[in-house]
């Protein structure tokens, strides 16, 4: 019980402090299936707020495919015949400890005619209820409820008529839609428009390519509308800090309201640390009561991160643009206690900071080790104190609160004691 209440609630506080729009992404190819279990356990500690399962193949008889595996045929799934862990896998990502709140799949990409394929089963067949797309992707959706919508990566079809009517058969199947152009505007701009006139909000994220053949777009150029627009680049384009150092650009000057990275298919790079790097620029949490203040280098060095309230896993830390084992020096507020560990989960070696550590400008042992904390307001005076009674005979007990309120209206009369604030009796 115990334990289901600590996850509980790391993910209301994950949860209930994302600002809307803010986020940061990463798209996912079949690494995922190729190195599991490693690589969904390292995505649920980056702090990425959403993936995008790169990708969903549509064949031209409407049957849905990966890396030359089938995962809906004939209205069924398929899939768990050739990867039996991919459904708890995908659901694992969703699952505490985690800061993943959406998960798409990408349908496109270059040389992929998947959206020729879907135009020309849309004028044979269009997208009823009887239609292949439409059993497929219902079976998909039964079979991985998980999957939260698709993003559109067509870069070859850009046919308005057929990519609507698509669209609007996934959004009555429970599918949101994301975009992620690069070139032709006109295009997105006429699915976008045609969409959301048809199923309002369907299309609720723009995610402009500005890598490959859209490294030379201004992200100021895509804005659709209210529509948040997240900007993208690589992860081997160039370093993180300069692509840390693009996305701040986007943040302040384009309006650009969250960031992806294309593409984890290896492990030649650390997610944790580019979705901490990135979530210090989003912003997705507005902390108005900061209780402890932490810091990346000693002596209180880099930028601060301040945190409420709250038991954080290391997703939860990333979100707020904490890396795994980056805590160098703290300050804890006055009023609050601090509770560290090694590992994920609250779990490993765990350390309770003392009031005289209240400033600590190096952590000693505990330098870039602390994986996951608890902060919590320290016990309050019990507001009640011991007084001798100036009466020989009887004294009153006025029974007070942890704030100091009076909580009874009429004095208890006891022979020998007056109870009275504030004598401090709780540690």
């Amino acid at each position: 019980m115990k334990r289901f209440l600590v996850m509980a609630l790391c993910a209301f506080f994950i949860a209930s402090n994302m600002l809307a729009q803010a986020g940061s992404g990463v798209y996912v190819g079949g690494h995922i299936r190729r190195e599991r279990p490693a690589t969904v356990e390292k995505l649920k500690k980056s702090g990425f707020t959403y993936v995008i399962l790169f990708n969903v193949n549509v064949e031209e008889d409407g049957t849905l495919t990966t890396d030359g595996e089938t995962i809906c045929k004939d209205g069924q799934y398929v899939f768990a015949s050739e990867q039996p862990y991919y459904q708890e896998d995908v659901k694992a990502l969703k699952t505490w400890p985690t800061a993943i709140e959406r998960i798409d799949i990408c349908i496109g990409g270059w040389g992929n005619d998947s959206y020729k394929r879907i135009r020309s089963l849309v004028d044979a067949e269009g997208v009823g209820q009887k239609s292949i797309l439409y059993r497929n992707f219902r079976a998909l959706k039964e079979a991985i409820p998980e999957i939260d919508g698709v993003n559109n990566d067509d870069e070859s079809c850009y046919d308005v008529t057929s990519a609507v009517k698509f669209h609007t058969m996934m959004s009555v199947l429970g599918y949101k839609t994301s975009v992620a152009p690069y070139t032709n505007k006109p295009f997105w701009q006429g699915l976008v428009d045609g969409l959301n006139s048809a199923r309002p909000e369907a299309c609720d994220l723009v995610m402009i390519q500005c890598y490959d053949g859209g490294a030379y777009n201004n992200p100021s150029d895509w804005h659709f509308g209210n529509i948040p627009l997240h900007a993208g680049r690589t992860n081997y384009q160039t370093d993180m800090q300069a692509s840390i150092n693009q996305m701040e650009a986007w943040y302040h000057n384009d309006k650009v309201v969250g960031g992806f990275v294309w593409v984890y298919n290896d492990e030649s790079w650390n997610l944790n640390q580019w979705a901490a790097a990135m979530n210090r620029i989003f912003i997705q949490h507005n902390v108005t009561e900061p209780a402890v203040t932490f810091y990346i280098e000693s002596s209180f060095g880099g930028e601060p991160v301040s945190l409420p309230v709250g038991e954080y896993c290391t997703a939860a830390l990333s979100s707020y643009g904490l890396s795994d084992k980056s805590i160098r020096s703290l300050q804890i507020h006055s009023g609050y206690k601090l509770t560290t560990w090694t590992s994920d989960g609250f779990t490993g070696s765990e350390k309770e900071w003392k009031d005289t550590e209240a400033e600590s400008p190096r952590l000693g042992a505990w330098a870039n080790r602390i994986s996951s904390l608890k902060i919590e307001k320290k016990s309050q005076d019990t507001g009640i104190d011991l007084y001798p009674s100036s009466s020989d005979s009887y004294s009153s007990i006025v029974i007070y609160d942890l704030g100091g309120r009076r909580l009874s209206d009429n004095p208890i009369l006891r022979k020998g004691v007056y109870i009275k604030n504030r004598k401090k009796i709780m540690k």
